[in-house]
């Protein structure tokens, strides 16, 4: 099961525990395996452990949390999004990568 917190509860989320913070569509929450409408918008600098990688459980074992958003091909949002939580990981004092799979600063500069 996925966990979940809306775009309003970032500013007091607690980030510590996650790994890696998802941007998801209603649709990809309803099917599961559906990955085509999610977007991975941070990953922690230390994401992986020796442990993880050595015995290949490394995306077993992500602790990861999503937002819902409505529709990830609309760049303002999602870039006002990522706005709201680089200002959380920041205040948290959480480092780490913005759209680790993607090429780019951020999301916007990699479209």
């Amino acid at each position: 099961m996925k966990t979940l917190i809306s775009l309003q509860e970032i500013a007091e989320a607690d980030l510590n525990p996650y790994k890696e913070i998802w941007l998801t569509s209603t649709l990809a929450l309803a099917e599961s395996g559906h990955t085509e409408d999610e977007l991975c918008l941070w990953r922690a600098d230390e994401a992986f452990t020796h442990d993880m990688m050595s015995e290949g459980t490394h995306d077993q074992n992500l602790k990861r949390v999503w937002l819902l958003v409505s529709d990830l091909d609309e760049q303002e949002r999602v870039l006002e999004i990522e706005n709201q939580v680089r200002e959380r990981l920041l205040r948290l004092g959480l480092e780490g990568e913005f759209y680790p799979a993607e090429i780019g600063e951020d999301h916007a500069s990699a479209g």
